[in-house]
């Protein structure tokens, strides 16, 4: 079994070549298919899609790959950004319902409004688009994404992902419960019913929930 902390370090020949920030999971199968990690620094960082073949090795704090950095620079984005006027936004949003606006983007709109006001017509008021390349059949696992009973009682956020190996099929998450003095407690894979884009919904009621913890203490 392989244990993937979200937030654990990568690295190569040695050194850290980035940051784990998802897993991306097959919808259906919960097959495991690639990593999400953050590479470069606060002013150049990307996100970039590792496959999970890459890793050789994996401890609580960190997975190690004997593929260089250059190589992981070359990977493909997790996410692609392009821009779109307003005349256009609605269209983009019913073809990429997918698609997000981040807070930060909203000065692609602000900005071509106070050149405009100042007599510069060059500048099309729009805003930056954000594209997640995973499929619809396929669901990504973050730190902190919330973990609900199937009686809808959240009961923790997700800070750990168990594969099995050879295969990487989801075999638990560690979650962390509490509210001021959290405490991880561990999920079993099969109690899992669904990962969508803000949570993650169990096949277990929260009663059963409690229950296992109790069990487990």
């Amino acid at each position: 079994m392989i244990e993937i902390n979200i937030g654990a370090s990568v690295e190569s020949e040695g050194r850290e070549i980035g940051r784990i920030e998802r897993v991306i999971l097959d919808r259906t199968s919960f097959e495991a298919t690639h990593l999400v990690i953050r590479h470069g620094g606060a002013l150049q960082s990307r996100q970039v899609l590792m496959p999970l073949g890459w890793v050789t090795h994996s401890e609580h704090d960190k997975v190690t790959t004997i593929h260089k950095e250059k190589e992981i620079v070359e990977l493909p984005s997790f996410e692609l950004k392009h821009y779109v006027g307003l005349d256009k936004f609605e269209q983009e949003q019913a073809e990429h319902p997918r698609s997000k606006i981040k807070p930060m983007d909203w000065v692609n709109y602000v900005v071509p409004l106070v050149a405009n006001a100042f007599g510069d017509p060059m500048h099309a008021p729009g805003v930056l688009v954000t594209d997640q390349l995973v499929t619809p059949s396929e669901s990504t696992i973050k730190r902190g994404l919330a973990v609900e009973s199937s009686d809808g009682h959240k009961m923790g956020e997700v800070q750990e992902v168990l594969l099995s190996e050879p295969e990487w099929r989801l075999s638990g998450i560690i979650i962390a419960r509490g509210f001021v003095l959290k405490h991880p407690m561990r999920l079993p894979g099969d109690w899992i019913a669904m990962i969508e884009r803000e949570r993650i919904v169990l096949n277990r009621s929260r009663e059963q929930v409690e229950t296992w913890e109790k069990q487990q203490a």
